[in-house]
């Protein structure tokens, strides 16, 4: 309702504006605006990606599809009035009437245009779903998407509709491009709703980074096989037929078939609780029709086939059947895995790919031909439950920093020998552990966040502490004593000495003679990787404790630099782990520093109150 009302207002206020000044400025003024928003939406993919890849900023990354474009709009069309200021100094007065009814006609189409501009950049904000009433997409009860208000959704007047479809219009047109908005991009006035779709009603991630993900692989189900539709929406873990619509809510064709897609996430695209969170709105697919290349549609997720279990590498295929679905990633591998499937109709065809809101063109790389063609969805099924290795069994999914490392060069920890059942073992270096170095007292904290309920525990942040502060707090009470840091259910923490005197340190000549810039990674015995999630750093005068779970660390460069010449450095990284791994090596880049015989096992849950 309130996003209702600031588009009428948007509109009637430049009407009367304008009627104010005349048709002659008002006509001007609605050129320029024309103008500054097909700039805008020129440059709106690369403004907002070059956002995203430049700033940290929480409240930037959650702005920035919003940002880039409403600044290039703002800006442009400040410089189209300055110039057309100077460059025509006089009015034109066509009598009374007539000026003010053409000035105030001006004036709106101008207000619908940039009103057009503004709701559906704050529609792209990080906020929660249903925000100012810009609901223009919602889950069906069946867990599809769905266009709300009866099939039309949006606006009271819909001018963020009617500001992207002439855009849309224009792109293919008088402002012709290559890769033209109305082909990628059919219903963008809906696409900051769907965003807005995500997991923790809104305080979830509603975008990503270009490189915090990968798309490795395409398969098709049922695709000329002449099976119909219900058929192919059975799977091997429900045996019923899912309900799937489309955002009209109509039943798609029962020629229809599926299209999958792999999409490897990395460390970068974790929440801040340390997981990959997905829902079925912020994965879109754009159709092209193969008879008329102007029609386009878009299709959501329907289903997604992920790793099964935090131990084991099998994937299995999750349903996006009831309102509020999000398939969360198991376990703490640095990488996570998913294959998102999608429903398309007889005489359509795919050509790009968004992952919240970032566009991977289908006839591109991996993608530009199917990896698998199955030909049911037993024949998928199989495929999805055989282990791979790597990240987990999906089609192609394997590579890119589950590549594991050599042990040629590394040092032995562990005497050999097979563990007896119910023996605790730690190897000389590591602690599998989720206890704090001191005891934290509750109230004296300034950047550190901790539980609100139960237990408390460290959830995030870096703060630094005095190397007495622990004196002080070794007789606390209770109530006030701060002593572990969180872990998920699935997961424990593991706590690797990388100091100037440990067998795994980074000052060894092994660790040395590896990329400077390379991530120190814990490797278990399914080749999953982990990257430190935090860090424990003494100093001659300091402590830093540093435990970001949803801001792994991505380089050598992000840790401190370690000195064989002073000796008060102390280095302690900080992993979570999926519960029921086994740790086999510990490598900087692909090079073994520590090689775990026997492998340590990480199958005792850990204190948690998340």
């Amino acid at each position: 309702m309130y996003m209702s009302i600031l588009a009428i207002g948007i509109v009637a206020l430049m009407g009367y504006i304008w009627l104010t000044r005349g048709f002659f400025s008002a006509l001007i003024h609605l050129v320029c605006v024309v103008i500054a928003g097909g700039i805008a939406f020129g440059v709106w993919e690369q403004a907002s990606t070059f956002l995203l890849a430049s700033s940290s900023s929480a409240f930037i990354t959650g702005s920035a599809w919003g940002l880039g474009l409403a600044l290039p709009f703002a800006v442009s069309l400040a410089l189209l009035r300055v110039i057309s200021d100077l460059a025509i100094r006089s009015n034109v007065n066509p009598g009374t009437s007539a000026d003010y009814v053409g000035g105030a006609i001006c004036g709106a189409l101008s207000g619908v245009v940039a009103g057009g501009i503004i709701c559906i950049s704050i529609g792209f904000l990080r906020m929660e779903p249903d925000f100012l009433g810009g609901t223009h997409v919602a889950y069906a009860q069946k867990g599809y998407i769905v266009r709300t208000g009866g099939g039309a959704g949006g606006l009271w007047i819909p001018i963020d509709r009617w500001t992207a479809k002439m855009y849309g219009y224009l792109s293919e047109r008088s402002f012709r491009v290559e890769e033209s908005l109305a082909k990628f991009h059919p219903a963008l006035d809906e696409e900051p709703a769907s965003l807005r779709l995500n997991a923790l009603e809104g305080k979830s991630r509603n975008t990503t980074k270009a490189d915090d993900f990968e798309v490795v692989s395409r398969f098709t189900v049922g695709q000329g096989s002449g099976m119909p539709l219900k058929s192919l929406l059975r799977d091997r873990w429900n045996a019923g037929v899912q309900e799937v619509k489309d955002v009209n809510d109509q039943p798609y064709p029962d020629t229809s078939y599926l299209e999958g897609y792999v999409v490897r996430f990395n460390a970068g695209a974790k929440e801040k609780e340390g997981k990959v969170a997905v829902g079925a709105a912020q994965v879109r697919l754009v159709l092209q029709s193969t008879v008329d290349d102007s029609d386009r549609m878009v299709v959501y997720a329907i289903a997604c086939a992920s790793q099964a279990q935090s131990n084991e590498t099998t994937a299995a295929r999750w349903r996006f059947d009831s309102s509020g679905t999000f398939i969360a990633s198991v376990g703490a591998g640095s990488e996570a895995t998913f294959a998102f499937e999608f429903v398309v109709p007889p005489n359509y065809e795919p050509i790009a790919l968004y992952v919240k809101n970032v566009r991977h063109v289908v006839s591109e790389g991996a993608t530009a031909q199917p990896k698998n063609k199955f030909r049911s969805s037993d024949e998928r099924d199989a495929f999805l439950v055989r282990i791979a290795g790597g990240s987990g069994s999906l089609p192609n999914a394997q590579g890119g920093g589950n590549e594991p490392p050599t042990y040629g060069q590394a040092v032995k920890i562990g005497n050999g020998q097979a563990l007896r059942e119910g023996l605790t073992y730690e190897p000389e270096g590591m602690k599998v552990s989720s206890k704090l170095p001191f005891t934290l007292q509750d109230g004296t904290l300034h950047n550190l966040e901790i539980t609100s309920e139960g237990t408390k525990e460290v959830i995030g942040g870096e703060e630094k502490f005095d190397l007495n502060y622990s004196n002080n707090t070794r007789s606390l009470e209770k109530a006030l004593r701060i002593e572990r840091f969180a872990v998920t259910p699935d997961t424990v923490m593991v706590q690797v000495d990388v100091g100037a005197n440990s067998k795994s340190s980074l000052l060894s000549e092994v660790a040395k003679s590896a990329d400077a810039s390379a991530v120190p990674r814990l490797w278990d015995a399914n080749n999953q990787s982990y990257e430190p999630i935090g860090y424990i750093y003494y100093d001659e005068t300091t402590v830093t404790i540093s435990f970001k779970p949803g801001e792994p660390v991505r380089s050598g460069a992000q840790l401190p630099t370690l000195s064989k010449s002073r000796p008060a450095q102390k280095l302690t990284l900080l992993y979570r782990v999926s519960l029921g791994a086994k740790i086999k090596g510990f490598a900087v880049g692909k090079k073994g520093i520590a090689e775990y015989d026997p492998m340590v096992p990480c199958d005792t849950p850990q204190n948690t109150s998340r």
